[in-house]
């Protein structure tokens, strides 16, 4: 089954078969979810003509809110946060532990190359208060499949639990132990806006790392990133090395990192071996040269259950290995994002 080999390669990457694979994750897809398959012949592209991931046509992000994309049963449905103001994404995923076997290939290297088992503290929506959200599905597998002795939550009904987070984080400061924080953008600026009104500067042992993801979309305040990272120097001891980026979304299945905890460019996000980044004109969704800004378009084999081939709303380009984000496109540059997902929806 096409599901156990992209498990196979996600295992045991062989960059020669990505192709082999990306294309019969493609006639998978074409074959279970109609919507798609129409959209595809309606196009003249089909597994039979189609010779290249490139070809694969593909799914806005927006398209998972209101068109059913799934080529299984779901055992998991994942929802958007709505935080943009639009309709939330619904991501039906027949394959759970696809989607623990991506987490379990990726995030060791990124997030622990020094190996070891930190203490994790979790400033996200544990699953018993957001049992649809995608993140918790990822950080509640990351205490239990990495975290050490002493992992927890700090995050409930009203949000970080900062009192907590406080306790825990000197905790192990006494300890000298090495901690990390799994957080989003907007929870890490909640603790530290806690820590300095409490004037507490706490110094975490060498080897803690934060784990950050997401940004400020649909908040009212935004925190530039350099202030976000003197802070964090200031309240908890760590560094601009001491933090690894993650970047994911609940239509995909996998994630990028930074390589920051190993020394490389903390603004480079590194795709996996099963993933491939583009930069798509917006316009025409022309694929653009290195360097130029563009839509991202992600081919995630690891989302062979739902949308390989994922146009996001983010703008990003390509640099060597790796991608930058830019921010968010404005309703202006989504036209080849609107006429696709009209498209889909015929």
């Amino acid at each position: 089954m096409i599901v156990e080999r992209i498990r196979d390669f996600v295992a045991r990457p062989v960059p020669e078969r990505f192709e082999e694979l990306a294309l019969a994750a493609f006639a998978y897809q074409f074959e279970r979810i109609a919507p798609y398959r129409a959209m595809c012949e309606r196009a003249s592209r089909t597994p039979a003509s189609v010779a290249s991931f490139r070809d694969v046509p593909t799914v806005p992000a927006a398209a998972f809110a209101t068109i059913e994309l799934a080529t299984d049963p779901p055992l998991e449905v994942f929802r958007s946060s709505g935080t943009g103001g639009g309709a939330r994404s619904v991501h039906r995923h027949p394959f759970p532990d696809l989607y623990r076997a991506v987490i379990d290939a990726s995030f060791p290297a990124a997030c622990l190359p020094r190996g070891g088992r930190p203490a994790m503290l979790a400033l996200v929506p544990p699953r018993e208060l957001a049992p649809d959200h995608s993140l918790g599905f990822m950080v509640d597998h990351l205490l239990a499949r990495f975290g050490g002795p002493g992992s927890d939550w700090a995050f409930g009904e009203r949000g970080v639990e900062a009192g907590k987070a406080r306790s825990w984080l000197a905790a192990r400061q006494r300890e000298h132990r090495p901690a990390m924080l799994l957080s989003t953008s907007f929870a890490l600026a909640d603790l530290l806006d806690f820590l300095a009104r409490m004037d507490l500067k706490l110094r975490l042992a060498p080897g803690s790392a934060i784990f950050e993801t997401g940004g400020f979309k649909g908040r009212e305040r935004t925190l530039d990133r350099g202030e976000l990272l003197a802070r964090l120097e200031s309240h908890l001891g760590l560094g601009a090395g001491d933090v690894v980026a993650e970047y994911g979304m609940t239509e995909l299945t996998s994630q990028a990192y930074t390589a920051a905890l190993s020394g490389g460019d903390p603004g480079l996000f590194l795709p996996p071996p099963w993933m491939r980044v583009r930069a798509l004109d917006p316009v025409t969704l022309a694929e653009l040269p290195e360097g130029e800004s563009g839509l991202l378009a992600i081919f995630d084999l690891a989302n062979v259950g739902s949308a390989l081939h994922l146009l996001t709303e983010d703008l990003g380009r390509v640099e060597g290995p790796g991608f930058r984000l830019e921010g968010r496109a404005p309703e202006a540059a989504l036209r080849g994002c609107s006429l696709l997902a009209e498209e889909l929806a015929r």
